[in-house]
Formats: C-alpha cells, structure tokens, sequence
C-alpha cells in the first residue's frame, strides 16, 4: 500500500455537539487551500457524517484499489475530501440508510485513503472521548485545535476534551470560541451577545484541573456568527466559497492558520498507514458485504434459518 505523507496531521476536535465544529473545520480547510497548500479533509463520524452535506458532490462513486484494501480521496476545489457517508454509498441500497460499521473503521478508512503528499491534514473528528476520538489520539498528530461556544455547558465539555487530549499527549495548539460576535449591518459594529472572556475561562479551568499556573499557553481565537454560514461557522449545507470566505471570518482564519504554521514548524511528517499492521488492513469489499448484511438483518429482510 503507499505511503501517504502528510507534513501536519491536525485533529479539530470539540466534546460538545452542536458547536461549529464541522464547519470551522471545512472553512479551515479551505483557507488553507487559499493559502497555497495540499490539504485534505477527513470526516471521522462513522455514525453522523458531516460532509456529504457540506459539501454536495451529487451521486459520485469512489474508487477502490485493485486489492480493494485501499481507496482514493474525492477532490473539491483543490481540496481532498474522505467521508463514511460518501463510502457508505457503495454498499447501501437507500440513501439515508443508517450506516452500520465497527468504530475502528473510522480511522482505518483513514489510513488506507491514498492522501498522496499534503501539507495539511484535517480530522473532523466526532464529539466525545468515545472510542473514534480516542484511535485519532494516538495517531502521528501534530496536535488539535479545539471548539467551543460562548455557553457554560460548552465550555464545561471543552475543558474535558482539552484534558483528555492533553493526556494522551496531544498537544492542543489553539481553542476556538465559535459564535462569539456577530457585525451589525447598521451600525457596522462588532457586537458580543454571549460576552467575553469565555476562552480565557476554558484556559484557567484547565489549569486548575491540572493543577498547574498559569493556564497553559494556547492561543485563542473567536470566530464571528455569519449568516450565510448558518452560524459562524454554526452547521451548513452551503460549500465554502472557493474565493475567500466573509471579511471577520477571513481574517480569523487567517490568525488561527498563522498560529498552526508556527506551532508545528520544524515538525517531521506524518506517515500514513501507521502502526497499521498487515491483518488490520481492512479489505474494504468485505466490510460492505458485512455491512449490507447486517442492514438486511436489521430491517427484517434476511432471516436466520
């Protein structure tokens, strides 16, 4: 199988649903992209996969290698993408099928995706410190951005998922607080429904859970509410526009990927499959078979004899 080389392997991660995450991860991307980059974008939620959504291929078909142990990423202005739900397409007769697949496969499809050479990487990666988040911890990755929104129940679930990070050792190279202000059309005026500081909050809990001080050194970031987005990066079915994203968007992303580039400088790659021994290797045909299987089990369509 071939080597994928990736020079930043980054995880964008929250414990909390709901929050953007998606989203700041695709317009992450593309920013990216804009910058001059190879990046690829990978939706690790086996169960609720994100971005067949966001980003609307109509009824493609992706394309397995001859071992069928492999398989190529889809393209979608510059930018390489791989989801559960575009892969579930091969196996399932009815398009809002649920998908029903071991966990482990997340990040399998991951390394056995034919990336090729990037320069960044993105794992959306599922809410939660449940088993896909904790097989994407212990992947080669540069660190993880982390999201959250100006709420107290979201800032309780960041401080969590930060600490579960920080312990396996990944390193959290920036917090964004998502949905933090809005522009007012009339007055041209940036406006803070939810107030401030709720970042700064998230750092200090983090410090006193580890019992250290200060609060670590992550910078932080807050991204603003921008209605075409359908939040700020709140959840959307609208692609990320290809010439640039809105003006305060733009140039919070700008910061945020200033901040990747200087804090994984001088990293080596990461190479892809890794630790990834010859009979976990999943061979992908027969994982649709078993899938399909136990769909049919499910709805009653197959029966035991």
């Amino acid at each position: 199988m071939p080597l994928s080389t990736v020079s930043k392997l980054i995880a964008v991660s929250s414990c909390k649903g709901g929050v953007g995450k998606s989203t700041v991860a695709l317009e992450l991307a593309y920013h990216l992209r804009r910058r001059g980059h190879r990046v690829g974008l990978f939706d690790a939620d086996v169960h609720g996969p994100s971005l067949p959504t966001q980003i609307p291929l109509g009824d493609v078909r992706l394309t397995l290698a001859a071992d069928g142990r492999s398989v190529q990423p889809l393209e979608h202005g510059g930018v390489q993408l791989m989801s559960f739900g575009w892969f579930s397409r091969l196996w399932s007769r009815r398009p809002a099928a649920e998908i029903r697949v071991r966990g482990p496969l997340a990040t399998n499809l991951l390394q056995t995706t034919q990336w090729g050479d990037l320069d960044y990487l993105l794992i959306d990666s599922p809410p939660g410190t449940g088993d896909i988040p904790s097989q994407i911890a212990r992947l080669p990755l540069h660190g993880a951005v982390a999201v959250t929104t100006p709420s107290r129940l979201s800032v309780a679930d960041v401080v969590r998922g930060i600490l579960f990070l920080r312990r396996l050792g990944v390193p959290v190279l920036a917090l964004v607080e998502n949905m933090a202000s809005f522009r007012c059309d009339g007055c041209g005026k940036d406006h803070y429904p939810f107030g401030r500081g709720h970042a700064a909050g998230v750092l200090a809990d983090v410090a006193a859970a580890e019992a250290t001080d200060p609060p670590p050194a992550i910078p932080t970031f807050a991204l603003p509410i921008v209605p075409d987005l359908g939040g700020a990066s709140g959840d959307s079915s609208a692609a990320p526009r290809l010439d640039g994203a809105s003006a305060p968007l733009e140039s919070s992303l700008d910061a945020l990927a200033d901040a990747l580039d200087r804090a994984t400088c001088g990293d080596p790659p990461a190479l892809l499959p890794h630790q990834l021994a010859f009979h976990e290797v999943p061979h992908w045909p027969t994982e649709m078979a078993m899938a399909e299987y136990v769909e049919q089990r499910v709805s009653g369509s197959v029966h035991s004899t």
